[in-house]
């Protein structure tokens, strides 16, 4: 009996909207692209000392502090992918307890590398500093890195077969050779023979 099709049920993201439906995501927005940070006015101005830091080097980066406190901890993610999608460039949202993250230059790997770094109860400007540096900071692109050790394999497969087909080529002309000397050696002798045949019938006939 033939097996019927089986049917596989994928989970939804949870949305996390209603949450956060109290924050002013427009006002937020228009903060972000007048300074490139949205925050309490006692932090506001060095974070904008971290973002003008960045522009400099050429990144786009936006700060959201907030104080209000969301379950669970990806909402702020959820905030700043919001954000991101209308400002670009990256997007920290920096809450109680809890760090969110959105990026059109650095991958994710990335931004959550640089936000485990941050220790519990730090202030929020060092946080942003320490993020910012370890998200920028050269990193090893291991896809880069596999893909020249294939072809590194690759080659040496290709030339050590190479080498092999060579090698035997090789013990082949020798062995050919060896069994022309052997035939022209045994034609040689062979040849010899009557030769000496008839000199021995003609030094009878003399005698």
């Amino acid at each position: 009996m033939t097996p019927g099709p089986v049917t596989i049920l994928l989970g939804k993201p949870a949305d996390t909207t209603v949450q956060w439906s109290d924050l002013d995501i427009g006002g937020i927005v228009a903060q972000l692209k007048s300074t490139g940070v949205f925050a309490p006015a006692d932090q506001a101005p060095q974070l904008q000392q971290v973002v003008a830091r960045a522009d400099a080097q050429g990144h786009d980066l936006y700060v959201v502090v907030l104080q209000e406190s969301y379950s669970p901890f990806t909402v702020y993610r959820d905030i700043a992918t919001e954000l991101q999608a209308q400002v670009g460039g990256t997007v920290l949202v920096m809450g109680p307890g809890s760090i969110g993250t959105a990026s059109s230059e650095f991958s994710r790997v990335q931004l959550e590398d640089g936000t485990s770094e941050v220790k519990a109860g730090t202030e929020t400007v060092v946080a942003v500093n320490q993020i910012y540096d370890r998200v920028t900071e050269p990193h090893l692109d291991w896809t880069l890195v596999t893909i020249a050790l294939i072809v590194v394999v690759v080659i040496g497969a290709v030339l050590a077969r190479l080498m092999q087909l060579r090698a035997r080529r090789g013990a082949a002309q020798t062995a050919g050779g060896e069994d022309t000397h052997d035939r022209q050696a045994a034609a040689e002798e062979s040849g010899a023979e009557p030769g000496a045949a008839d000199d021995d019938l003609a030094g009878s006939s003399t005698d």
